[in-house]
């Protein structure tokens, strides 16, 4: 009797396996389209400050996806904040922001040579279903094609969109902006110094994120 018993077990647990499995698949592209294409994980209170010396408080937070600080309006609509040649800087608590050509980057460190930080992502299109839960992907080129209608404004993408993450880090030498993404980078930058910036990499395993290598600058702002 229990031997015939043994395959309806496997049955069961067949079964459990591929809910889980699709279960797993399900929490992830929820994951993958609840707002990792914004910096923040919610909207901020900011403080704009413009050219013209005047302020104005606002819920903002910025989007990867078109580059853009956006603000709910009274309808509930998410929007890009505009026009940005009139703003100087964008206070949020521990952050700030201002406006490059038609983006914004965040200044990571201050004085001798200042580290700015340009936050992206990669944006594709999942394609019809090819079986057992997977699916095929299309990168987007142009973002604003697909936005008709303010689908990167919303916190969640939907469904069939995902975003990749990454940033530029841009370094102010003699007013000319270096762009980067590893700290090693910065021994290129600064040949005259290259024993000591190799050095302090080392020694304090320095890695590749917005914390890491602004310590990096401020030590090299030191030298």
């Amino acid at each position: 009797m229990q031997a015939k018993n043994i395959p309806k077990m496997r049955t069961i647990k067949s079964y459990s396996l591929l809910i889980s499995m699709l279960l797993g698949i399900s929490i992830n592209m929820e994951g993958q389209n609840a707002g990792n294409h914004f910096v923040f994980e919610q909207f901020k209170e900011a403080t704009v400050l413009y050219k013209n010396k005047n302020k104005t408080s606002a819920k903002l937070n910025y989007n990867r996806a078109t580059e853009e600080m956006v603000y709910t309006a009274a309808d509930g609509k998410n929007m890009a904040l505009y026009p940005i040649d009139q703003i100087d800087t964008i206070f949020f608590d521990t952050h700030k922001f201002v406006p490059v050509e038609k983006r914004f980057y965040e200044v990571l460190v201050q004085g001798k040579y200042p580290l700015y930080a340009s936050y992206r992502c990669r944006m594709s299109v999942r394609a019809a279903n090819i079986g057992y839960g997977t699916s095929s992907t299309t990168a987007v080129d142009n973002i604003s094609s697909l936005n008709t209608s303010g689908e990167f404004y919303q916190f969640k993408l939907p469904e069939n969109y995902k975003s990749e993450p990454y940033v530029f880090y841009y370094i102010d030498i003699n007013k000319q902006l270096n762009k980067l993404t590893k700290a090693k980078e910065l021994i290129k930058l600064f040949p005259n110094w290259k024993k000591e910036i190799s050095q302090f990499i080392k020694d304090n395993k320095i890695k590749n994120d917005a914390p890491d290598i602004s310590r990096v600058v401020q030590f090299i702002s030191h030298l």
